[in-house]
């Protein structure tokens, strides 16, 4: 009885030891005979599924997205920004920034300078939160952002000797309030917590800013740099430069359906009109650039006191013209009639071509302003620094 139990479990050994032998080997070696899943051996007999399938989810993408026919060329054209931005960051981060600069936004201009020009994160993400902040590197200089309805003049900690006023002017309503922001400036230069300060203006519609004028160096004040949206006439080039209006911040009124409508309005027309308002320039053209929808433009001058400049003779939008806006620009609406019969013309392939340079020009319109307003940043603060 014995040896029959030893023979048995003899038996069971072995065969458990076989198993296992022939477990091994078609782990290790027997995939290698298979073929690879994408070669074409293993497809010729299973070819009709995977064809299905593809035809599948071709049909389900065509009914489900809009039809995009310069995507490819996008995509590239992001990968390549993308790899590019990634090397300039690169780059940059290696050595120690010159210069530390905290943007203080007050206007909701300040979101298209930091979201739009900057392409920098808020955090968080909420519209509605009560303080956002982020942070970003531009050439030597390393920038924060704080807005939001928390951001209250001593109610924060001023960490740097260098910062940009983002400011409302265009009513007596705002004013009133952007002065409470410059005399808090002025009292942190007094006491030389600032050494530094710039700022940049949602001007008057019809460019009356005489207010501003006492808090600016060239006038015995201690506003350095004033970057200002609209014509002004006291665009130099020197302390004073001219600055995109940009697009409009969704009021928390409107709805997402509604804002929705409109982008698709934009995406769906091949020219968006922009008649003057009170001013020439409108949110609505800097929309339509990003969406690649042809501008046209009344080119007019509107009341008020903005115009030519001693730097630029091209009133009104001269910041746009002189980097070479690709609009369309009308001096009296009865000449649209003439633009729209030749726009009849022209083929589908020659709009999609046109489409793709405004997008273009417009993502390169804003490089250039941003390493432009860091290049002023930099020469006007280093150079007092180290004088």
């Amino acid at each position: 009885m014995r040896l029959t139990r030893k023979r048995l479990c003899s038996f069971l050994i072995a065969l458990y030891c076989l198993f296992s032998l022939y477990a091994a080997y078609h782990v290790f070696f027997g995939r290698r005979r298979q073929a690879p899943a994408g070669s074409p051996r293993g497809l010729r007999k299973g070819a009709v599924a995977p064809a299905r399938e593809r035809r599948g989810r071709e049909q389900f993408t065509l009914e489900s997205e809009e039809w995009n026919p310069w995507e490819g060329d996008e995509k590239n054209e992001q990968q390549y920004r993308f790899k590019t931005s990634l090397q300039v960051l690169n780059k940059s981060t290696k050595g120690k920034t010159d210069l530390s600069v905290q943007i203080w936004g007050k206007a909701a201009i300040g979101l298209y300078l930091w979201e739009h020009i900057f392409e920098g994160l808020l955090d968080p993400s909420d519209v509605t939160a009560q303080w956002r902040e982020g942070k970003s590197i531009v050439g030597r200089t390393q920038y924060s952002f704080i807005t939001g309805p928390a951001v209250i003049p001593g109610y924060f900690s001023v960490d740097v000797n260098n910062v940009v006023l983002i400011l409302n002017g265009r009513e007596k309503a705002k004013i009133f309030y952007a002065t409470q922001w410059l005399l808090y400036a002025q009292n942190l230069v007094q006491i030389q917590k600032l050494q530094h300060l710039a700022v940049v203006l949602l001007g008057n519609e019809h460019c009356n800013n005489e207010w501003i004028n006492p808090f600016l160096k060239r006038n015995g004040g201690f506003v350095e740099l004033l970057f200002i949206i609209y014509d002004s006439p006291w665009i130099n080039d020197v302390d004073v430069f001219q600055w995109p209006l940009g697009v409009a911040t969704w009021q928390p009124q409107e709805t997402n359906e509604s804002l929705k409508n409109y982008q698709d309005a934009l995406l769906q027309s091949d020219l968006t009109l922009c008649p003057v308002g009170v001013n020439t320039e409108c949110y609505r053209i800097y929309e339509a650039c990003s969406y690649g929808s042809i501008p046209v433009v009344e080119d007019v001058m509107t009341a008020g006191s903005c115009g030519n400049t001693s730097v630029h003779h091209s009133a009104p939008l001269q910041l746009l013209k002189s980097m070479g806006a690709p609009f369309i620009f009308i001096k009296n609406w009865k000449e649209l009639p003439a633009v729209l019969e030749k726009e009849k013309t022209i083929i589908l392939q020659e709009k999609i071509e046109r489409r793709k340079m405004l997008l273009q020009w417009y993502q390169h319109f804003k490089a250039e302003l941003k390493m432009k307003f860091s290049n002023i940043l930099e020469s006007s603060f280093l150079m007092k620094n180290k004088s």
